[in-house]
């Protein structure tokens, strides 16, 4: 076996995909007693197929998110593929380190790209775990580990919150938010399911109880920010604490409104529960003072615009806007018919023009329809 490993250690292994899978020269199996760990993750890896890789995972959390599902890192950089397995096969994977962690073998790597005109394309710097289930070594997402030793837990509502141990707990604002949501789920008569909060005061806190030692944007200032995991009933908040209902009005509504735009869903999530941390107002007085200074900016065009700043992207304070005119006008129930009405660029542009008379320039309409940069100036 010890042959075997040294082999894959100088030779990577190249699948028909165009995969590498490689493990770090100093990996000596016959020192370090890693073999058996080494061999499961690569087991894994070389199945190339979520369904397949389920029988090296523990038996509970592929029975909680499900066989295709169960790797939670799977959930960043999809690049629209379902299958993360399969995504791997594509990238180059490189082992770089395996430690003994209190009962568990911590397995670091990193996933890459290839490298494109004297770049790297490093997209994240990962660790699982393996540890033993019923007699068998099996593999194990690093939240559930991490959760335990690192963070607290409290339970109010139907929010568990997960928050660093040395942290202050804010049980008003905690009662405030699951008050918030119970509110939220009767008024778009939805019904509500218990979920987990992760929050911390940085975002690279949050990651690595993920299992993230780097990921792939995570540059520059820490600012606030949050991602919610529907599916998987998770929400994570970093820099803002006990109160910050946007990602949790993405856990709420999206498996009920699955026809809906991206920029209505994130509109929806900023008008109802701030974005950043900051309420819309916030966002809007900003992007009128860009506007004043950008006159070549258009907005008949507006889902092609990205980012204002690092605080402030135009899908947010745009959408948050025409979220609020639509509640405006109709209440929650024209708020819902805006989230019905498709998930196609054409679909978003004749919703606004239908419901709120925002005018798009590609439509000719009978009837007085608004420029939307008159609206904002």
């Amino acid at each position: 076996m010890k042959k075997v490993l040294f082999i894959v250690i100088l030779f990577p292994i190249f699948t028909s995909f165009g995969q590498s899978i490689s493990v770090n020269y100093d990996i000596d199996t016959s020192i370090f007693k890693v073999s058996e760990p080494l061999n499961l993750w690569l087991d894994f890896l070389n199945t190339r197929d979520d369904s397949l890789g389920s029988k090296y995972w523990n038996s509970r959390e592929v029975k909680k998110y499900g066989e295709k599902s169960y790797f939670l890192i799977e959930k960043e950089l999809q690049f629209g593929m379902d299958n993360y397995l399969k995504l791997l096969s594509y990238s180059d994977v490189k082992i770089l380190s395996i430690k003994n962690f209190v009962e568990y073998f911590k397995i670091t790597s990193i996933m890459e790209f290839k490298s494109k005109e004297g770049t790297c394309n490093v997209q994240y710097i990962f660790h699982v775990y393996a540890g033993m289930e019923n007699g068998e070594l099996k593999l194990f997402n690093p939240l559930a580990i991490n959760t335990t030793l690192n963070f607290n837990t409290t339970t109010i509502g139907y929010i568990k919150y997960h928050y660093p141990k040395f942290h202050d707990f804010n049980y008003e604002l905690a009662k405030e938010q699951s008050d918030y949501l119970v509110e939220l789920s009767e008024n778009f008569k939805v019904n509500i399911d218990t979920v987990d909060y992760y929050f911390a005061n940085t975002n690279t806190e949050l990651l690595r109880a993920r299992g993230f030692d780097f990921l792939i944007a995570n540059s520059g200032k820490e600012i606030p920010s949050g991602k919610a995991d529907p599916k998987n009933k998770i929400v994570y908040a970093s820099g803002i604490g006990e109160y910050y209902p946007h990602e949790l009005i993405h856990f709420l509504l999206n498996p009920y409104f699955p026809n809906c735009h991206l920029w209505i869903s994130e509109g929806v999530a900023t008008y109802f529960g701030m974005s950043r941390g900051k309420e819309l107002d916030w966002h809007l007085r900003k992007l009128k003072k860009y506007l004043i200074v950008h006159p070549e900016i258009n907005l008949n065009n507006m889902l092609e615009l990205k980012s204002l700043d690092q605080y402030t992207d135009f899908r947010y304070v745009l959408g948050g806007y025409l979220i609020k005119k639509t509640f405006e006008k109709g209440g929650f129930e024209l708020v819902k018919k805006m989230m019905n009405a498709g998930k196609a660029d054409l679909d978003f542009y004749n919703a606004i023009e239908k419901y709120i008379r925002i005018k798009h320039h590609h439509k000719k309409r009978i009837g007085r329809k608004i420029q939307l940069r008159t609206l904002l100036i």
